[in-house]
C-alpha cells in the first residue's frame, strides 16, 4: 500500500515539475486523489485535503516547490490532530 502510494506521490509531484500550470495541478490532484481513495483514505479527508492544497498551492503559485509544501503541511496537519493522532477507529 505504502509503495503504491509513493509511486502516486512522485507522479503527482513530477506532472507539476514539467510544467507549472493549472492544467497540471488538476491532473496531479486528481492522481493523488485516486492513490488515496484506493489506500482507503475516507473520502471526506479526500476531499478536504485536496481542496486546502489546491487553494494554497494557487494561493501561493502553482510549483512543484509550493506544492510539496502545501502537501505535506496539510498531511502533517491532519497526522497530527490533537488526541487521536489523526486516526479514527470505528467502534
Amino acid at each position: 500500500m505504502f509503495e503504491v502510494l509513493t509511486d502516486s506521490f512522485r507522479s503527482a509531484i513530477n506532472k507539476i515539475r514539467f510544467s507549472d500550470d493549472e492544467k497540471s495541478l488538476k491532473s496531479a490532484l486528481e492522481n493523488l486523489k485516486k492513490a488515496l481513495l484506493k489506500a482507503d483514505v475516507h473520502h471526506k479527508i479526500v476531499r478536504d485535503l485536496l481542496r486546502q492544497v489546491e487553494i494554497e498551492t494557487k494561493a501561493k503559485g502553482i510549483g512543484q516547490a509550493n506544492f510539496l509544501r502545501s502537501l505535506k503541511t496539510h498531511l502533517t496537519d491532519i497526522l497530527t490532530v490533537p488526541g487521536r493522532q489523526g486516526f479514527v477507529f470505528a467502534s
